[in-house]
């Protein structure tokens, strides 16, 4: 009991010290006003290509996904036919994350191009509101199609597991589906993504802090950050119990 009161007083005494030492470097070299100069580089930059941003990020991550598809296919298949105890599954993982990054990106920056009409309608052309909508329906439905032709090809080696993508409780289903080992290595993912993500978003609410100081940019960010952390505060607590 002592010794984990003494080091417990050690590691707060080195946060503290810490903590001191970030707040007189940030207060030398004047990281508010650097954080204000590269938000406003970046909104400049941001505006003057946002069309532009939207078609290639997506489309990029969209191509990443089908290539280690094919990719992840093929190792598949070689496995398989020499009879291997372990698949290589490496591609066929990173394609899957690709397709949700892709799916992100095409969500949330055509909200963002979108946003970006309705603030100043006069520097966007009407065609390409219009191109945008065209793109992000196509978009989306061909990555759906590409989710689909990956959790079918899942399905040759796996067919215990369950595919049908289109099925609202399809997470649900496919991880009751899966087996123990596998579902402990999802719930050690989330617990994982979990302690990344909550920290992220207090750093997201320090900067964003920084950047207030000498350039106030409302309330809203606060408060959405605030929310994102209840939410992921509660439903860890709510489903941990």
């Amino acid at each position: 009991m002592k010794k984990f009161k003494h080091n417990f007083a050690v590691r707060l005494l080195l946060m503290m010290v810490l903590g001191a030492l970030v707040g007189i470097f940030a207060s030398r070299i004047h990281i508010d006003q650097f954080l204000l100069w590269a938000s406003g580089g970046f909104e400049d930059f941001y505006f003057r290509h946002a069309f532009t941003i939207y078609l290639i990020l997506p489309l990029v991550m969209s191509l990443l996904a089908l290539l280690a598809y094919f990719r992840g296919k093929k190792q598949i298949k070689e496995d398989i036919d020499l009879d291997r105890e372990f698949l290589r599954e490496g591609p066929i993982k990173r394609a899957n994350l690709y397709i949700q990054l892709a799916s992100v990106f095409n969500f949330f920056f055509f909200i963002l191009y979108m946003a970006t009409f309705f603030h100043n309608p006069k520097d966007v052309f009407v065609e390409r509101i219009f191109l945008a909508l065209v793109y992000f329906i196509v978009l989306a439905v061909l990555l759906v199609y590409l989710q689909k032709k990956l959790v079918d090809f899942i399905s040759t080696y796996r067919p215990d597991l369950y595919s049908d993508i289109l099925d609202f409780s399809y997470s649900r289903k496919r991880l009751e589906s899966a087996d123990e080992r596998e579902q402990l290595e999802i719930y050690r993912a989330g617990y994982k993504a979990f302690e990344v993500l909550m920290p992220s978003l207090g750093v997201c609410t320090l900067l964003l802090f920084m950047v207030s100081i000498t350039h106030f940019v409302g309330l809203t960010p606060f408060f959405l950050l605030l929310l994102l952390l209840i939410i992921g505060i509660i439903s860890f607590n709510h489903f941990s119990s």
